[in-house]
């Protein structure tokens, strides 16, 4: 056959595998010879893993389908722990095994679930390149192994594991095949088809022109940005990488901040965060509060000089929100100013800008000073959401200073079984670095005033408190 009618077939075949066996679970015919049955202990399947095709190129991604059938009545149950379930080699002709792409790799980590009732399929699209790197032609010997885990006893591995074990061909690379594979998978992507396979895919093709459809990924949410900011953050000559990056960073969440990380990685390893905070800074004046409030967490990983002036600005918004933002996003940013506009709003009278503040200078100093959060933490019933945060700084970043700043703001005059306020405090120093340990020893009850004995061990244990505070004076 041809290597362009090859290529064609393989490429369409891709394609429709993708999208057949997403939606229905479809097996292609003549693939039954990628499966086996598998019957133990009134279970009976069907399992394998098919590849898109036997012949790629050098370079090439190449996905397989694994597949788990179910032929009798009793559903099949097994759990599984994303990708750590498998286990993927590859030899060539001579019997040497391949580059192991991810070595001691034990997948995403991620604990999950599946029932297979009667005649019906789990199917799951697997990366052979996320294991294997095919560097040279050849002929290869692909091995596949799944290893079920039984719900709920996790890590307990049902024998014997799915096998499959198949041959592929490694063709030399092809500068218009590769052209046409990187023009099926934007297809993909224009199509809205399957965009995590397609950046999976475009990924693996280390071309300049997978960046355009790689851009358009990285807007299409986090199981997918991801990837595409890694293989982006590989084309460091190209502003249009950089750009794309920046846009990354628009659509980042603080909560997962892998993807902000590696952007901001790349576009100083650009020397493009200057480019990159020019593009972002419209989206600081925005009408929009929260574009702003989006456009200061951005500008903030370029550190670039040019946000530190426009991010000050917005501590004087008319928003709350933006300005709490804005004070994350100064220590964020690292600018050698940052500490001084940070630590003049600790003195403001608008506590959650404090906490902001603190949150900042965080980020700036990998630490939390107590006297940040103390006079926090001792208005406590004033605002009772900045007293939590407050002690949470302080007991997660204080360090070696959490337990003994925290000790100082307890009432030691007040052995009350019925206020909240040491015992919160009591429980932080229980699980701060060399904290005492009396929360499970102290008294609380809201609703009653507590008998003579309890205030007498609450008083007890305030007395050791102030004791061992005095070793830290």
């Amino acid at each position: 056959m041809a290597n362009e009618d090859f290529l064609g077939l393989q490429i369409m075949r891709t394609v429709l595998c993708s999208i057949l066996v997403l939606i229905s679970g479809w097996v292609h015919a003549g693939d039954e010879s990628f499966l086996r049955s598998y019957t133990t202990n009134q279970t009976s399947i069907i399992a394998g893993f098919i590849p898109d095709s036997s012949r790629i190129m050098v370079g090439e991604p190449l996905f397989l389908t694994f597949v788990v059938s179910n032929r009798v009545e009793k559903p099949f149950h097994f759990s599984f722990f994303g990708d750590s379930n498998f286990m993927i080699t590859a030899t060539n002709a001579a019997g040497m095994p391949v580059r192991n792409r991810h070595p001691g790799w034990g997948g995403d980590g991620g604990g999950s679930s599946a029932n297979v009732s009667k005649n019906k399929e789990y199917t799951e699209r697997v990366l052979l390149n996320n294991w294997c790197g095919f560097d040279q032609p050849g002929e290869y010997t692909v091995t596949c192994r799944y290893s079920f885990r039984n719900y709920p006893m996790w890590g307990k591995f049902l024998s014997p594991p799915v096998v499959t074990v198949f041959k592929l061909t490694v063709l030399p690379t092809d500068a218009k095949r590769v052209t046409e594979i990187i023009e099926a998978w934007s297809h993909v992507v224009e199509t809205n088809g399957s965009l995590h396979e397609a950046a999976l895919a475009l990924a693996e093709i280390n071309d300049p022109r997978t960046i355009p459809h790689l851009a358009v990924l990285v807007m299409k949410g986090p199981d997918i940005n991801y990837i595409a900011v890694d293989a982006l953050a590989r084309f460091t000559n190209s502003t249009a990488a950089a750009d794309a990056l920046t846009s990354a960073l628009k659509g980042a969440d603080e909560s997962q901040p892998y993807v902000p990380q590696v952007a901001s990685a790349a576009l100083r390893k650009f020397h493009q965060c200057d480019r990159a905070a020019h593009m972002l800074l419209p989206d600081l004046t925005n009408s929009d509060a929260n574009i702003r409030i989006q456009g200061a967490k951005a500008i903030s990983w370029t550190g670039s000089e040019l946000a530190f002036t426009p991010l000050c600005s917005l501590l004087l918004d008319v928003s709350n929100s933006v300005r709490y933002a804005a004070a994350r996003a100064i220590g964020r940013l690292g600018d050698s100013r940052s500490f001084g506009v940070l630590t003049n709003c600790l003195s403001s009278s608008d506590f959650e800008l404090r906490i902001a503040a603190v949150n900042g200078l965080r980020v700036l100093t990998q630490s939390v000073e107590p006297l940040w959060v103390k006079p926090m933490i001792l208005s406590g019933g004033e605002n009772i959401r900045t007293y939590y945060d407050a002690i949470d700084l302080l007991q997660m970043y204080g360090g070696k200073q959490a337990a003994p700043g925290l000790a100082s703001c307890l009432h030691f005059d007040d052995p009350s079984v019925r206020h909240s306020y040491n015992m919160r405090l009591i429980l932080a120093l229980e699980y701060s670095p060399n904290g005492p340990k009396y929360y499970y020893k102290w008294h609380c009850d809201l609703n009653r005033d507590g008998t003579d004995q309890e205030l007498a061990e609450n008083r007890q244990i305030l007395s050791e408190l102030k004791a061992w505070l005095e070793k830290y004076k």
